[in-house]
C-alpha cells in the first residue's frame, strides 16, 4: 500500500508528465505509437491519477523527447534537457514517418505489389522496427503465434531477392496470383524455387514457390500487438 507521500510524488510525476505531453504537443496515438503507453485509455488514467506511469515509460519519454527525468521526478530545473536537441528530435522524428495502411496486406498492396492509397492511411513513427517502408495488419492465423490476427506489421522490400535471400524471416509473398504471409525456411533446396514453412493447424508446413512466379517479397521487420 502506498504512504501518503508516495502517493502526492507519483501525482506530480503524472501531472508534470501531461504537462510535457502538452507542451510538446505530443498526442496520445503518438505515445501509443512510440510503445510508451498501451493505449490512449492509460493515457486518460495516468491523466486522471488512476494508474501510475511505469519507471519504463519514464525513461524511454525521457530519452526520446529529450525531457529532464530530474524535472518530471521533482519538478526541479527544466522541464528539456535542451530545448534545441529536443526540437531538432521531433522535426527529424516527422520527417521519418512512414505511412500505416490501416487495412490489411491484402487489401493495401496491388496486383504488382506495390502500396496504393485507400484513404485509410495514418503517419506513423516506429524506431523499434528499424528501417521500413510501411506499415499494415495482418488478418490470417497462418504464423501463430509469432504474428497473430490484428497485429501491425512493418514491412522492407528486399530488392535484391532474385540473388539471394536470407533464411528464417517473414515475409509478405506476392505472387502472379495471390498474396502469402509466409516464414522463410532456413535451408533452400534449389536454385529455381524458394521454399517457405506455413503453419497449418498448428503445424508447419513447407511449400515451394518457382521465384519466376514472384513479382514482390516484403521482409517483416517488426511487428506489433493490438492491446
Amino acid at each position: 500500500m502506498m504512504t501518503y507521500d508516495e502517493e502526492v510524488a507519483l501525482q506530480g510525476v503524472a501531472k508534470r508528465f501531461v504537462q510535457a505531453t502538452e507542451e510538446l504537443r505530443i498526442s496520445g496515438a503518438r505515445l501509443f505509437r512510440d510503445g510508451i503507453v498501451k493505449n490512449e485509455q492509460v493515457l486518460s488514467k495516468i491523466k486522471n491519477g488512476y494508474q501510475k506511469l511505469p519507471k519504463n515509460s519514464i525513461q524511454l519519454f525521457c530519452k526520446k523527447y529529450g525531457v529532464s527525468a530530474a524535472w518530471l521526478y521533482t519538478g526541479d530545473g527544466n522541464m528539456l534537457l535542451n530545448r534545441g536537441d529536443a526540437i531538432e528530435l521531433q522535426q527529424r522524428e516527422v520527417s521519418d514517418e512512414k505511412l500505416l495502411y490501416n487495412t490489411d496486406f491484402e487489401s493495401c498492396l496491388d496486383s504488382d505489389g506495390q502500396p496504393v492509397p485507400c484513404g485509410n492511411e495514418v503517419p506513423v513513427s516506429f524506431p523499434m522496427a528499424g528501417d521500413f517502408d510501411f506499415m499494415c495488419f495482418n488478418n490470417g492465423n497462418s504464423l501463430a503465434p509469432i504474428i497473430m490476427p490484428g497485429d501491425f506489421i512493418a514491412l522492407k522490400k528486399l530488392t535484391s531477392w532474385k540473388t539471394y535471400i536470407p533464411g528464417d524471416i517473414i515475409c509478405v509473398v506476392i505472387t502472379n496470383e495471390y498474396k502469402m504471409l509466409r516464414k522463410v525456411s532456413v535451408t533452400q533446396d534449389d536454385d529455381e524455387s524458394i521454399t517457405f514453412t506455413q503453419m497449418v493447424d498448428g503445424k508447419p508446413v513447407d511449400s515451394k514457390i518457382p521465384k519466376d512466379i514472384i513479382i514482390e517479397i516484403y521482409k517483416v521487420v517488426g511487428n506489433y500487438r493490438r492491446q
